[in-house]
C-alpha cells in the first residue's frame, strides 16, 4: 500500500476529527468531507481539505474522493435506518469509482459473533458484510463501548451534583474494555498501509478492562468527590437516550446494543490491546490515563 492522502466522512464529529488528528500527525493529505462547509473551517485545522459532499448524493460523494488513496467512514445513522442501505452503496460504488485503494470502516459499537441479534447489532454485521463482499480493499474496526460517552451533559451532571454514575446500563460485576477515540484514530491511520489486514474484521479498545465500581474509582479523582456506580436499567436507558436523540426509536435500538452486552456470559466485550500495540506498532491510551488527562481537560475547560 502507497497511501498518502485520507477522505474522512464525519470529520468533525467525535469519532471522526481523532482520525484528522492522527492523519495529520502522519503527515497524510487530509481531506474532510461534510455538509457544512463553514462549521468545518471553524473546527479543523486549515491543513485540511474541506469539500461539501452528502452521503445521499452519490455524485458529490464520487467528487468528494477524486484524487484521494483512502477513506474513513462511519455511520452517521442507525445501521437499521431505511436509507442505510443507499448510503453504503453510495460510499461503495463511490469508491470503486474513484479506484480507492483502501476503506477503513467503523461500526461505531460492539457486533461480535458472540453478541445476540438485535436492530442495531444486526444492522451492523448487514454493513460490514456489505463493505467486505464489495470487493474493495475494506478494513472493518470493531470498537467496544467509546470512552467519550462519559462526557454526554446528563452524566457529567449526575457526578457532579449526586456522585452517581448511572452509565452504562450493565451488571457492576462486569468487566470491560472500553474505546477511546483518539487510539480509533490512531489505528484507523496504522490501518492504511498495513499489508495483512484487507477483509479484516479487527476489535479494537484501550488498555485497563475495569468494571463499574472500578471506572468510578478513575472518575473520583477528576471530580474531586466520591463516585458511586449506579446503573440504569436498560429501559430507563432507552428513555433517557429517546429523550436525548428526540427519537424513542434511537433510544430503543441502540439500548438494545447494552441489553445485547449484558447478556453476554461473564465479562466483556475483553480486547487483548496488547496484541494491537505490538501488530500495528501504536501506543494505545489506558483509560486511567485518558481520565486523568483527556477527562480532566474537559472537564477544566466546559465544566
Amino acid at each position: 500500500m502507497n497511501v498518502r492522502s485520507l477522505l474522512v466522512f464525519g470529520a468533525t464529529g467525535t469519532q471522526g476529527h481523532p482520525v484528522v488528528d492522527a492523519a495529520l500527525e502522519s503527515d497524510l493529505l487530509v481531506r474532510a468531507a461534510t455538509r457544512d462547509v463553514e462549521g468545518a473551517e471553524e473546527k479543523l485545522s486549515t491543513r485540511v481539505q474541506i469539500v461539501e459532499a452528502d452521503l445521499h448524493d452519490r455524485e458529490a460523494v464520487g467528487e468528494a474522493m477524486d484524487g484521494i488513496d483512502a477513506v474513513f467512514f462511519h455511520l452517521p445513522i442507525l445501521p437499521s435506518a431505511a436509507e442505510t442501505p443507499l448510503i453504503v452503496d453510495n460510499v461503495i460504488e463511490a469508491a470503486r469509482s474513484a479506484g480507492i485503494q483502501r476503506l477503513v470502516f467503523s461500526t461505531s459499537g460492539y457486533c461480535g459473533d458472540d453478541m445476540p441479534q438485535g436492530d442495531f447489532v444486526g444492522g451492523l454485521r448487514r454493513v460490514t458484510h456489505r463493505f467486505l463482499s464489495s470487493g474493495l480493499d475494506t478494513v472493518v474496526l470493531r470498537p467496544t463501548l467509546y470512552l467519550a460517552n462519559l462526557v454526554w451533559p446528563n452524566i457529567i451532571r449526575d457526578i457532579r451534583d449526586y456522585g452517581r454514575l448511572r452509565y452504562p446500563p450493565l451488571s457492576r460485576r462486569r468487566r470491560l474494555n472500553w474505546t477511546a477515540t483518539e487510539d480509533q484514530g490512531r489505528l484507523v491511520v496504522a490501518c492504511l498501509n498495513a499489508p495483512d489486514v484487507s477483509g479484516e474484521i479487527i476489535d479494537i479498545a484501550s488498555p485497563e478492562a475495569l468494571n463499574g465500581p472500578e471506572l468510578c474509582q478513575l472518575l473520583a479523582g477528576v471530580y474531586g468527590r466520591e463516585v458511586h456506580y449506579d446503573p440504569l436499567s436498560v429501559d430507563d436507558f432507552a428513555d433517557m437516550l429517546s429523550h436525548m436523540a428526540g427519537s424513542a426509536e434511537v433510544g430503543r435500538t441502540v439500548a438494545g446494543l447494552y441489553e445485547g452486552i449484558s447478556s453476554l456470559p461473564g465479562d466483556g466485550p475483553l480486547v487483548d490491546t496488547a496484541a494491537l500495540e505490538a501488530r500495528f506498532n501504536v501506543r494505545l491510551t489506558p483509560v486511567s490515563e485518558w481520565v486523568e488527562d483527556r477527562l480532566g481537560m474537559l472537564l477544566d475547560l466546559y465544566g
